[in-house]
C-alpha cells in the first residue's frame, strides 16, 4: 500500500485530532475519579461538558459525508467550546485559590451545621467541595492543567481553522 493511501486529508485530521484530544481528557478525567478515588466536584463534572460535546462535534464532522466548508465551522464552533471549556476551569482555579466564592451548589463551603444536617449527610453519597483541589502536581489543580489543555485545544482549533487550504 503506497504512503498516499494511507494519508488523511487534513480536514478530517483536524477533525480527529479535536475528538481524540476530547477523548483523551475524558479519559483522564474517569482514570483519576475511578482509578485514583479523587472525586470531582460539581466545578469539575461542568468542565466535563464542552469535552463531550466537542468529542461528539469532532467524530460526526470526521465521518466522509461532511464536507470541508462545514467541517471548517465545526472546527471553529470546537475552539468556542473549548474556550468555554478553559473559562469554566479558571473560574473553577479561582474558587481554589479562593479568590472568588464558588457555587451554592458546591459542598464544603456551609460553616454552620445543625445535627440534622450531620445526620441528613450520612445518608448521601460523598461529595467533594469546589474550594478544595483534589489534586496538585508541581503546584498546579487539576482545573488548572485543565485550563491550560482546554485553552491550547481552543486556540489550535482556530489556527487550524484559519488554514483555507485544509478545508476544500
Amino acid at each position: 500500500m503506497s504512503a498516499s493511501a494511507l494519508s488523511i486529508a487534513p480536514d478530517r485530521a483536524v477533525m480527529a485530532l479535536i475528538a481524540a484530544a476530547s477523548l483523551g481528557a475524558l479519559g483522564t478525567a474517569l482514570v483519576a475519579q475511578f482509578g485514583f478515588d479523587l472525586w470531582p466536584c460539581l466545578l469539575c463534572y461542568v468542565q466535563r461538558a464542552p469535552y463531550a460535546a466537542t468529542l461528539v462535534l469532532g467524530l460526526l464532522a470526521s465521518m466522509p459525508a461532511v464536507d470541508g466548508p462545514s467541517r471548517r465551522w465545526a472546527a471553529a464552533l470546537a475552539g468556542v467550546l473549548f474556550l468555554v471549556g478553559a473559562g469554566t476551569a479558571g473560574y473553577h482555579v479561582g474558587v481554589e485559590e479562593r479568590w472568588w466564592k464558588g457555587p451554592a451548589e458546591c459542598v464544603g463551603q456551609v460553616t454552620t451545621y445543625t445535627p440534622a444536617d450531620l445526620l441528613a449527610a450520612l445518608n448521601r453519597p460523598g461529595q467533594t467541595g469546589c474550594e478544595e483541589a483534589a489534586f496538585r502536581f508541581l503546584g498546579i489543580s487539576m482545573a488548572g492543567y485543565n485550563m491550560l489543555a482546554a485553552l491550547v485545544c481552543g486556540l489550535g482549533c482556530f489556527v487550524a481553522a484559519r488554514r483555507a487550504d485544509w478545508w476544500r
